[in-house]
Parts: structure tokens; sequence; C-alpha cells
């Protein structure tokens, strides 16, 4: 796979207007995306990755579109206690409003005197080019619920007993006592 490729991780675009419509869509990565991905975060494999991606277009004045994604997959991975491999089932979820870049400009301008809320806190994506990378949001998803130190089931991580130095009262007494 080219760099470009990897860059991306995986794409899969879709039309802002279609996707406003409403669509869903059911994304299955191949071993050859999966090998990318799984290089792309430290896993030993990614085994499966599918993602069921669902849009529609939000009420109000302006055109958002909310895209819903459920995305279930299996890695194999090293063990964060153990290093042993093993694999496990991966899931998450992920909901992210789109907004067309020429519908927020004129926006700007009325920021200055705005009150803001908790709701504001998650401003909906910019979408520049008209269309929504669904591929960036099964990234996305992957990314907050795979766990890069997840511990095999059964293992359990035990503090090595440390060796107690010695005071330096007792160092300087043994010294006294070797003269």
């Amino acid at each position: 796979m080219s760099d470009q490729q990897e860059a991306g991780l995986w794409e899969h675009r879709v039309r802002f207007d279609q996707a406003a419509r409403g669509m869903a869509v059911d994304l299955v990565a191949d071993e050859d995306r999966r090998a990318v991905i799984a290089r792309a975060f430290g896993m030993i494999g990614l085994n499966r990755l599918d993602a069921h991606v669902e849009t529609r277009s939000l009420p109000g004045g302006k055109p958002v579109v909310r895209v819903s994604l459920t995305l279930t997959g299996e890695v194999t991975q090293e063990c964060g206690v153990t290093l042993e491999p093993f694999s496990h089932p991966i899931s998450g979820t992920l909901e992210i409003d789109c907004i067309e870049k020429q519908r927020v400009t004129g926006e700007i301008a009325e920021i200055g005197s705005r009150e803001f809320t908790l709701d504001d806190l998650d401003e909906p994506d910019v979408i520049e080019n008209g269309q929504i990378d669904l591929g960036q949001y099964v990234i996305e998803a992957l990314g907050e619920a795979y766990d890069p130190f997840a511990r095999k089931p059964g293992a359990v991580f035990e503090e090595p007993e440390a060796d107690e130095a010695p005071s330096p009262f007792a160092v300087l007494a043994q010294l006294k006592r070797d003269e």
C-alpha cells in the first residue's frame, strides 16, 4: 500500500446532500485495510472490523447531518501485563454532526456577542469538499474503543517485592565495625 493510503487509513466518502437525505451503510474492512489500520494502531492484528453507519438530516434552520456509527471487530494485541499476544472483541459507537463550510462562514461574526451553553461544546465537523468521509469516523470510533494496554483475561499485575535498601545509618555502622 502507498503512503497516501496509509495516511488516510480508510476512506469512504459520501456526498453531503445524499447523507442529508438519510442513508444506512455497512462498511467491512478487507484484509489489506485491516493490516494498514493494525500497523497504525500498533496492534499485532486486526482480525475483523465492521461498522454500521446511518446518516440523517437534523431539523433546524441550517442543514446539519448527524452520522451515527456502531463499530464491532476483533483485535490481536500484546497483553499490557504479561506481554503475551491475545485476541479479544472490540466495539464502540460514535455520533457526530456535520455541516458544510459555506454554511458556517456567516455565523463566525455572531460568536462575539453570543452566550455559550453546554450544547455548544460539541460543534459540528465542518465539511469542506461537499463529501463526508465515513471511513474517517470509523477510525475515530476505533481509536476511542481501542485500549493499547488491554489485559489478557485473568492477567493480574503483581508488583515485585522491592529489596529494602539499608538505611544510611546502618551503612555507617557497618563501616565502623569493619575498621
